[in-house]
């Protein structure tokens, strides 16, 4: 299969998986399927990363890229999110020489204590809310330098007395240049239903389709990233009736916005842009660029370095410390630690 082949056949299975999404009823909920998992991931601000990189979490993210490189490696991460709000993740690989490469992973969020309240305002005690995901992988090499991954997610929620139950699947394929060089990637995220709601309204999952591309440079210690994201929809803005995109004049003559301005806008926000900085092989730096996420969190008439991620990372032998912080908004961002052990 050459990458023509394999583009044509990624092209038809998202153009059906896209009618399928836009064909469910509900309301989009549980983020939590698209929140960053390790350091590594979010450091570069990517929760698909379009390259094979020796990283337990970002592998499972993206099952096409699991093989013998994280091979019996242990993966610990903490986030500490917002407000006593926290994460906790785990994830474990393993490769098998006939049946391809297996990862498992757990993610644990408790978003902290929340007061309890009668309808007339009395307290009457409190209650905490959480989610917790499963995330089973496989993946493995189907052609010369094609790659193929599954991803098998159930997601379990309580909040207070209620709870929910949803089950999600990914799909991605991986090509990659002879000299591994340039990488391309594509996955299809989300896949699948509620099984239990919460109540009588039946919530969906954040479907989505992503894209992207990495090189690394031949004679410099860098590797850049760009993925798209949302690719099911193309004006994917806020709608903030507080700050309107047209201009009034004092006589009341609406100015609309300008159409290339609009167009940069929109294209701009499915894009993000990231690169890894590594000198040696014990160390690495890497950073991350959403304009999305600037343009939606950023505070108006302020600096702001909201879209902005970072991280670094030390290897020694089998050790790997990381360490990343996501710009979220300027009153808070979470920081990200992850503890990585090839056994």
């Amino acid at each position: 299969m050459n990458l023509k082949k394999l583009i044509g056949l990624v092209m038809a299975l998202m153009l059906s998986l896209t009618g399928f999404a836009q064909s469910q009823a509900g309301q989009e909920s549980f983020a939590v399927l698209n929140l960053f998992n390790s350091a590594q991931m979010t450091a570069r601000g990517l929760n698909f990363v379009p390259r094979f990189v020796k990283d337990a979490p970002t592998s499972i993210a993206n099952p096409s890229t699991l093989d013998s490189t994280t091979n019996n490696m242990l993966s610990l991460t903490y986030t500490d999110i917002f407000a006593g709000a926290y994460q906790g993740a785990m994830a474990y690989t393993h490769s098998f020489k006939k049946i391809g490469n297996f990862g498992l992973a757990l993610q644990y969020i408790n978003y902290g204590k929340f007061t309890q309240t009668e309808a007339n305002g009395d307290v009457v005690g409190s209650f905490s809310a959480s989610d917790f995901m499963l995330n089973i992988a496989w993946g493995r090499q189907i052609e010369k330098n094609i790659y193929f991954g599954v991803n098998f997610k159930p997601l379990f929620s309580t909040y207070e007395s209620y709870s929910s139950t949803s089950l999600a699947f990914d799909i991605s394929a991986m090509w990659t240049s002879d000299n591994k060089l340039w990488q391309v990637g594509a996955i299809v995220k989300n896949i699948g239903r509620q099984i239990h709601s919460f109540a009588m309204q039946r919530d969906t999952l954040p479907f989505d389709i992503q894209m992207g591309f990495s090189k690394q440079f031949a004679h410099a210690p860098l590797i850049l990233y760009v993925v798209a994201d949302n690719l099911t929809k193309w004006d994917i803005r806020e709608d903030d009736p507080l700050n309107m995109r047209e201009d009034i004049e004092i006589d009341g003559t609406v100015i609309g916005e300008n159409g290339f301005t609009a167009f940069l806008d929109k294209g701009f926000r499915h894009l993000k842009f990231a690169v890894d900085i590594k000198p040696s092989p014990y160390f690495y730096l890497s950073f991350g660029y959403s304009w999305r996420q600037h343009q939606e969190m950023a505070v108006e008439d302020a600096f702001s370095l909201a879209g902005f991620s970072y991280g670094l990372g030390l290897n020694y032998k089998n050790f790997a410390l990381n360490y990343a912080r996501n710009e979220y908004h300027n009153y808070g961002s979470p920081n990200y630690i992850t503890l990585s052990y090839a056994f």
